[in-house]
C-alpha cells in the first residue's frame, strides 16, 4: 500500500509537470502533491488518479503509470472524467449497451413506467422471496425479469426451459411459484435468445442472484435491504 501510495504520488507530479519522468523520487516533494481522488477500476490490479484535472491510471504494485485516453466499449464512448468513472463502476446503463431487457431470457411484471431488470435463477430463493415483495409495486414499477443460471446445472437446465416456453404468462408464474420442471414447451425451440442472455450475464459479470439494476441504474447485487427506500433512490 505504501509503494502505491508513492506511486500515484510521483504519477501526480508527472501529470502536474513538477518533475520529470526521468528524475528520481528524492527530488518530488510529497507534501506540495495534490490527488484529488482515487478510484479502484473493475480492471485486475489497475486504479484511477486524479491530479490537477488529469486522470492516470496506475498499476496495483504501484509500479506503471498509464496516460491517456479509456473508452468505455458498452457504451461507445470515451471515458474523460473521474464521474463517469465512478458511473461506469457503480452503474449499468442497460439502454446505452443497445440491451433491452425484453430481448433477452425475460418476463415482465407490473404496469408502471419505472423499469427495474432483475437477473434471477430458477432456485433462488432470495430471488422468489425478492418477487413476492415486488408485486406490492407493480403499479408504479414495470420489472423486467432475467433468467439466468446462477446455481449450477438444475438451474441451467430450468433457465433453457423457461426460455422454451409457450407462453411468457405461464412462464412468469412457474417462475414466481417455482414450477418451471413441468412447463409447458415448444417443441422446436430456438435457444438463440437463451444464449445471448448467458453471454450478457457473463460480459457484465453477474456471478450472483438476485442482481436488481435500477431504472437510473444503480445496482444491487443482492436483496435489498429495503426494497422501497433502495427503488426511490433514497441509498
Amino acid at each position: 500500500m505504501r509503494r502505491l501510495l508513492t506511486s500515484i504520488a510521483m504519477a501526480a507530479c508527472l501529470a502536474s509537470g513538477a518533475v520529470k519522468a526521468q528524475d528520481g523520487l528524492g527530488n518530488i516533494d510529497f507534501s506540495k502533491v495534490e490527488i484529488d481522488r482515487v478510484i479502484e477500476l473493475p480492471i485486475k490490479g489497475m486504479s484511477a488518479v486524479e491530479s490537477n484535472g488529469q486522470i492516470l491510471f496506475i498499476s496495483a504494485n504501484g509500479r506503471f503509470a498509464f496516460s491517456g485516453q479509456m473508452f468505455d466499449l458498452w457504451y461507445k464512448r470515451p471515458v474523460d472524467t473521474m464521474a463517469q468513472v465512478e458511473d461506469a463502476l457503480s452503474r449499468i446503463h442497460l439502454q446505452q449497451m443497445g440491451l433491452e431487457p425484453e430481448s433477452l431470457n425475460t418476463v415482465t411484471m407490473g404496469t408502471g413506467s419505472r423499469e427495474v431488470t432483475i437477473f434471477t435463477d430458477p432456485l433462488c430463493k432470495a430471488c422468489h422471496a425478492l418477487a413476492e415483495e415486488l408485486k406490492a409495486f407493480a403499479d408504479e414499477y414495470t420489472f423486467h425479469f432475467v433468467v439466468i443460471p446462477a446455481l449450477g446445472d438444475d438451474s441451467n437446465k430450468l433457465a433453457e426451459r423457461f426460455s422454451c416456453a409457450q407462453s411468457k404468462d405461464e412462464a412468469l408464474t412457474a417462475l414466481l411459484n417455482g414450477t418451471l420442471a413441468t412447463l409447458p414447451i415448444q417443441s422446436d425451440c430456438d435457444t438463440s435468445v437463451y444464449q445471448k442472455t448467458l453471454m450478457a450475464s457473463h460480459l457484465m459479470d453477474i456471478n450472483g442472484v438476485p442482481f436488481v439494476i435500477a431504472d437510473d441504474g444503480r445496482v444491487s447485487r443482492g436483496r435489498p435491504a429495503n426494497l422501497h427506500q433502495w427503488l426511490q433512490g433514497e441509498y
